[in-house]
């Protein structure tokens, strides 16, 4: 049979286990989290910043080949001279087509420039398809109305030039011509590539170029034109927005959120199988830890069953390798069957001993009944024969044997047992022609204590038998009553030949021998048996002069009695 207890115990020494190893994984898991995100957040600002800074530079390079363009005097000289030639084949329109071909030429990135003069006309090279004649894209795209200073536009539709497609970055400004305002405005096409490489500066960064919600730059190129909001995927990637330092734009940082995913996801399978092995780990130790002590508990289980079917002979033993204080169990669970098996033993033979005390105490009931008829009848005979002393003898042996075999061992007061010792006394008197006179010396309201049956008879016998043996005077017994303790103290006392020193020292020693003195022996068991070691009687006497008993009884109440 196993024990529940020992079986829950891994369980819960586990669980108490695990709790630190849960609390540890969640406090490392928030934390690791925690600063993940905010190295993540971090990077992403750093990735802001560098690709403004990377852009501006570039911005303002171009910017600054621009200004270069619009302020040099020998091309506002030449713009001035076409303007007012009105010639487009004249030579300083070839010079001007010539100079703005040599711009393009040192510059990488720069797809074409056109200037559009105040007449409406267009001065251009168009360097992806090499031709400052003729452009499938140049003066289409035209130069929009410039205020002042620098003018940034992005063109969100593709240019073809050497079937190619592609995006065109523009930037333009007002010429000045001998330092009045000039009608004419000059613009330079940059390659949409040149903002891109500005934006995703570095390898591990992808970013946007806005004109509001239009996307202006992109790594892929089908996402330029396209509105930002659609393109969004929340659950993939984080994205961060902020102003661009040049121009109204916005930069918008795409950050996929996959491998900070996979770095949460690894550490919580990294943590998640610690956790297990750990937690197999204080299992296993665990286990090996309960298993002694469990088995030791279920051996005690098994013991204790087999007791309670009766097996008193079953002893339990610990491993020597286990605590020695389990010693301390084992020796207990030990004397205690021995204990209950010697009581088993003892309430076997008390129960064989009260069965043969039924059975006789039936058989004997045979012979009161024969004896009490025979009594009665032997007393009609003396009284029709007219010899009542002889009658009376007769009368006080009936009553003291029917006092005596009724209820023996019972409990009775103390005014029935001293009616039964005067009858006693008076039946001595008549059978030893004695003069034996009995004094009580008893408060009345101890009359009805109670104390059991024949505890003083022995000793009144006594005296007959022995302390007025060779006494010539009148015989008296005296007994007294009295409370002592919450004890009742009875003394009886005669006036015979008292006791040598030596039978008085046998007399109050209870291992003794009593030799002949039965009767005593019989006082001293039964009151062992009726009060245990509460009660206690012992002698003193002066040769020649008197002898006096003392016993000591519990003063009981029906309640104690019961």
């Amino acid at each position: 049979m196993k024990s529940k207890v020992s079986n829950s115990l891994p369980i819960r020494f586990l669980t108490v286990a695990l709790i630190p190893i849960f609390v540890f994984f969640t406090i490392t898991q928030v934390y690791l989290t925690r600063t993940e995100k905010r190295y993540l957040d971090e990077r992403i600002n750093s990735n802001l910043s560098i690709s403004s800074q990377v852009l501006d530079t570039v911005l303002e390079k171009y910017a600054a080949i621009l200004y270069d363009l619009c302020e040099d005097r020998e091309i506002l000289e030449l713009v001035e001279s076409v303007s007012a030639e009105g010639d487009a084949l004249s030579g300083n329109m070839i010079t001007l087509q010539h100079e703005l071909g040599n711009i393009c030429g040192r510059h990488e990135g720069i797809e074409g420039i056109m200037i559009s003069l105040a007449d409406g006309r267009n001065v251009f090279y168009d360097e992806l398809n090499s031709s400052s004649v003729k452009s499938s894209w140049i003066e289409e795209t035209g130069i929009p109305k410039v205020e002042d200073g620098d003018l940034y536009r992005g063109i969100s539709r593709p240019v073809t030039g050497r079937e190619k497609k592609v995006y065109i970055f523009q930037i333009a400004r007002n010429m000045d011509s001998n330092g009045s305002r000039n009608q004419a405005v000059a613009a330079i096409n940059i390659n949409e590539d040149e903002i891109c490489r500005a934006l995703n500066f570095g390898t591990d960064r992808q970013g946007y170029l806005l004109d509001g919600s239009t996307v202006l730059s992109a790594s892929e190129k089908q996402d330029i034109g396209q509105d930002y909001g659609k393109l969004m995927e929340p659950e993939k990637n984080q994205y961060t927005c902020r102003p661009s330092n040049t121009g109204d734009f916005t930069i918008c940082n795409i950050q996929s959120m996959e491998p900070y995913h996979n770095s949460v996801r690894i550490r919580y399978i990294g943590l998640g199988t610690a956790a297990i092995i750990s937690m197999l780990m204080i299992l296993a130790l665990t286990l090996l830890s309960v298993r002694p002590y469990q088995k030791m508990v279920d051996s005690y289980v098994e013991a204790m069953g087999r007791v309670g079917k009766g097996d008193y002979s079953v002893r339990v033993s610990r491993p020597r390798r286990l605590h020695p204080q389990i010693r301390r169990i084992e020796q207990g669970f030990n004397d205690m069957v021995i204990h209950i098996e010697s009581q088993v033993e003892e309430g076997k033979k008390a129960s064989m001993k009260q069965k043969y005390a039924e059975m006789s105490a039936l058989e004997a009931q045979i012979t009161p009944h024969f004896l009490y008829n025979t009594l009665d009848i032997i007393n009609w005979k003396a009284i029709e024969e007219e010899q009542y002393e002889i009658s009376e003898m007769l009368g006080l042996l009936g009553d003291i044997l029917r006092y005596a075999a009724k209820n023996t061992g019972g409990m009775t007061t103390l005014r029935t047992e001293f009616e039964w010792l005067e009858h006693y006394i008076r039946l001595q008197n008549v059978e030893m022609n004695k003069r034996t006179k009995l004094e009580l010396e008893v408060p009345e309201d101890m009359m009805e204590m109670e104390i059991h049956k024949l505890l003083l008879q022995p000793f009144i016998e006594n005296a007959f038998k022995y302390a007025f043996l060779k006494k010539k005077d009148d015989h008296v017994i005296i007994v007294g009553a009295g409370l002592s303790a919450g004890q009742i103290h009875i003394t009886i006392e005669d006036n015979g030949e008292g006791i040598d020193e030596n039978l008085l020292r046998k007399l109050n020693d209870d291992g003794s021998d009593m030799g002949e003195h039965i009767g005593i022996a019989n006082v001293r068991k039964r009151l062992k048996l009726y009060y245990g070691e509460e009660a206690v009687v012992y002698f003193e006497s002066v040769p020649e002069d008197y002898t006096r008993i003392h016993l000591l009884i519990p003063q009981w109440t029906k309640v104690n009695y019961n």
